[in-house]
């Protein structure tokens, strides 16, 4: 028998009633996670001390016969009646820009470890999310070790994973969503100075945070027109079936399950599923929410723009103090730069080339590895350029970034460039 749910005030509760929903996280509160029957005037209390209103199942327990409609209180002002509670909610994010070394293992070094790890990771998540289909549980020694080789990778240089998240759009090249948004949550983490045990369940909850989607069909989530205000409630339904999964595994830390329940809440109150405001949402959700709606952008999917980087950090400069913090959206802009690595870019002297690593100081004078030259001739063997240093034995200063380009501008197979990043000693020539 399927559940049959009313939405009622607390102040109309009755002893026998089953609660079955609250109006906020079951996590937040110290009842049980699949509902429970009101057994006592205490347990009344209790509920009306941490919600407005609940949802009862009348079918397990008692029915209100009669209940005027209750609208849910503007979550402004649900924060100004009960800020001594919300205010306890979550921690302050502490940024420690000097946590991490600035001295990084040079790129060189990294790419070819970094990218065989990536095929192996795609390969994992895909597993999972395979799994999860098909009704298997959910393998998180498997994933934590995912996370723990993204923050490896990170810590040692941000910047070449990042690169090759970039490069999705050609045949084994197309990493995952929840993939390439827990890469860039690893570097933004970095960047914030969030310490490696941390930044780990930072990754894993980034990876897990659209784990409900795999219990929501593909045809719906494929949909190219817009969707129905049925089919977005199914839609949205994802963080709480995500939860209710990964609620079932005990060892997992608290905050895991945190980030996939406010990914998608805004700090405007518009998001869902509780229209969290401002600092309600926890500072880890926040920042999978931001990494989750950048990558979103920038890839190519069945619906929607897809935007260039630059266009995606344009449109969340917009949005602070809107959708998103405006500290976190200038902290994320500066962690990933306005041309992050692996961004193809025309240079001022006609030339166009990938971005490589940003350089924090000299935003429009990266590392850049030169595809076309000046003529619009295609070069046999890529060459590296520091756009920042002069060349060798001239005081020329060397062109700066004009614009961002997509892929299909670059007129190459960047299989072949990849190809050659990992034959046997083209790397250090490349660089050299």
């Amino acid at each position: 028998m399927g559940i049959e749910k009313e939405k009622i005030s607390v102040k109309y509760l009755k002893i026998g009633m089953y609660v079955c929903k609250l109006d906020r996280s079951w996590l937040d509160t110290p009842f049980p996670f699949q509902g429970f029957y009101i057994r006592s005037n205490s347990e009344i209390n209790d509920l009306k001390a941490f919600c407005e209103h609940v949802y009862i199942d009348v079918v397990k327990g008692k029915s209100l016969v009669a209940e005027t409609a209750i609208s849910k209180p503007s979550p402004l002002l649900r924060k100004q009646e009960k800020s001594h509670k919300y205010k306890t909610r979550t921690q302050p994010l502490i940024i420690k820009h000097d946590y991490y070394s600035t001295q990084l293992k040079p790129i060189k070094r990294e790419f070819s470890r970094a990218h065989s790890l990536m095929i192996d990771l795609n390969s994992a998540v895909e597993e999972t999310s395979f799994n999860l289909r098909v009704g298997k549980r959910l393998d998180i020694k498997k994933t934590k070790q995912i996370a723990s080789q993204v923050v490896n990778s990170v810590i040692r240089n941000p910047n070449t994973l990042v690169w090759l998240t970039q490069l999705k759009e050609k045949g084994q090249y197309v990493y995952g969503h929840s993939l390439r948004s827990a890469i860039l949550s690893a570097v933004f983490g970095r960047h914030l100075g969030i310490a490696e045990e941390k930044l780990e369940i930072l990754v894993t909850g980034v990876l897990l945070a659209d784990i409900g989607k795999t219990k929501i069909s593909r045809k719906l989530l494929n949909k190219k027109d817009s969707y129905t205000e049925n089919e977005r409630k199914i839609f949205e339904s994802h963080v709480e079936l995500g939860v209710e999964i990964l609620a079932k595994d005990s060892s997992l830390p608290h905050e895991i399950l945190t980030i996939a329940e406010t990914h998608h809440e805004r700090f405007d109150g518009s998001g869902y599923p509780y229209g969290l405001v401002g600092d309600e949402i926890p500072a880890m959700g926040q920042i999978a929410g931001i990494v989750d709606t950048f990558d979103a952008m920038t890839s190519k999917k069945p619906y929607g723009k897809v935007y260039s980087s630059s266009q995606a950090m344009e449109w969340l400069f917009k949005q602070k103090n809107k959708l998103f913090s405006a500290q976190l959206v200038d902290e994320f802009i500066q962690a990933i730069g306005l041309y992050p690595a692996g961004s193809p870019v025309q240079l001022s002297d006609g030339s166009i080339g990938l971005v490589l690593s940003h350089n924090k100081q000299k935003r429009l004078k990266p590392e850049i590895l030169l595809i076309r030259n000046a003529q619009n001739k295609v070069l046999e063997k890529p060459r590296f350029i520091d756009l920042s240093k002069k060349p060798p034995f001239s005081n020329k200063e060397r062109p700066c970034i004009t614009g961002a380009l997509s892929m299909t501008d670059l007129g190459i197979d960047l299989d072949h460039v990849l190809d050659n990043f990992n034959a046997p000693n083209v790397v250090q020539r490349m660089f050299a």
